[in-house]
């Protein structure tokens, strides 16, 4: 059952504007967030060329469906506590492939220096620390959490160019994603490559953005959008190589997609998402695109019901095409002395996870660590230390 629309806009207005004093910005925000900023460790590329990439040839939605069966969290990925990296580690987990227009794709290693992985441990450890004492004894393993349905559908078309809804993108391959950068869209590894071949040719890959105004009659739902090709892709190394295992990594599940030209939307900045920052009990917001065959945006609301350091247990309701979808969270931003929004996870749907050799089934979203910041960060812009988050 749907949330009245007039009672989850009532929690959305400021309270000036109901004749009230404006809210004073909640404490633990500004106590808990950790501001993030790597190093920039800057060397020479080394660029393995594998020739072209091999796509599959049959309905891709279907695939999808089959593909997202076979994501699964193992042992390292439920891992509740945070540890210290080496440099080796760092650098496996930052290698990456990259396909371009014509299907041809390459493996880039960047090489660290120590001075990368000392801030990201020392960031973590620090982070950590302070989580522990906020939450004290808090049973972290109490996952099943029933809320009522938050969504509701975006109806007013002038909201589609307004933040943080103008992010919220719709793939031609049947999922959502969210726009990080003018020219960037974040979304889930699967929605481009099952881990063994590409869903689609990129050349036939396009990013939709919806348009400021309902369809006419006759029209067909991808009249809705207007949509950009894209022209390359970036996607964890350790997702495609995945291929010969029989469950794909879920902590590996994230992708950005480049586009040819930029959007007139504005975008959402990325942050680090990890359990000091995003805690149990966090509010967080996911606009989407949940069916394929409808340009409805959906938004819905929840709070974190629990996690590890690589994935947050979540119940926002959500249909498949949600896949992909930005997860954000409100924070105060202390320079800008303001709230914003800022892109903590990839929604990624259900998955199987398993511990002490049972498996249990999960609505996830996958959390942008600092390894992933700094792996997306460097996609998006060149340099390890080119985002703060």
């Amino acid at each position: 059952m749907f949330v009245p629309i007039f009672i989850v806009l009532l929690t959305l207005v400021p309270l000036h504007a109901a004749g009230r004093s404006p809210a004073k910005p909640v404490k633990r925000h500004r106590e808990t967030w950790h501001d993030f900023k790597l190093p920039s460790p800057l060397h020479d590329e080394v660029i393995v060329s594998l020739g072209k990439a091999e796509f599959h040839n049959h309905d891709t939605r279907q695939k999808l469906d089959e593909d997202l069966s076979n994501l699964a969290c193992d042992d390292a990925c439920m891992d509740m506590n945070v540890k210290n990296i080496t440099k080796e580690e760092a650098e496996q987990s930052l290698v990456y492939e990259k396909i371009d227009l014509n299907g041809a794709k390459s493996v880039i290693r960047l090489p660290i220096d120590d001075k990368f992985v000392d801030y990201i441990n020392a960031w973590s450890n620090k982070g950590d620390t302070l989580s522990q004492q906020q939450q004290g004894s808090h049973d972290r393993r109490k996952r099943e959490v029933y809320e009522y349905d938050t969504r509701f559908p975006i109806q007013d078309p002038a909201l589609y160019e307004t933040s943080p809804f103008s992010a919220a993108v719709k793939l031609s391959t049947g999922c959502s994603g969210v726009l990080i950068g003018p020219q960037y869209v974040l979304t889930a590894a699967h929605c481009i490559h099952n881990g063994k071949k590409y869903v689609k040719r990129l050349k036939d890959v396009k990013v939709g953005f919806r348009r400021d105004r309902e369809l006419e009659a006759g029209e067909d739902i991808a009249d809705a959008f207007y949509w950009i090709r894209a022209t390359e892709a970036f996607v964890p190394y350790e997702w495609t190589s995945s291929g010969k295992q029989k469950l794909l990594p879920v902590e590996q599940d994230y992708a950005v997609i480049k586009i040819k030209r930029e959007s007139d939307r504005s975008y959402l900045n990325i942050s680090v998402g990890t359990p000091e920052n995003v805690a149990s009990g966090t509010r967080i917001h996911i606009p989407a695109f949940d069916k394929k065959d409808d340009a409805t945006l959906v938004y819905r609301f929840c709070r974190v019901a629990d996690g590890t350091q690589e994935v947050m247990y979540q119940v926002c309701d959500s249909e498949k095409g949600a896949i992909g979808a930005g997860v954000y969270v409100r924070r105060w931003d202390r320079e800008a002395r303001k709230w914003s929004r800022k892109v903590v996870a990839i929604y990624g749907g259900h998955a199987k996870f398993y511990q002490d050799h049972a498996r249990q089934d999960y609505n996830v979203a996958l959390r942008i660590t600092p390894l992933k910041f700094a792996q997306i960060c460097f996609w998006t812009t060149g340099s390890y230390g080119g985002c703060k988050g």
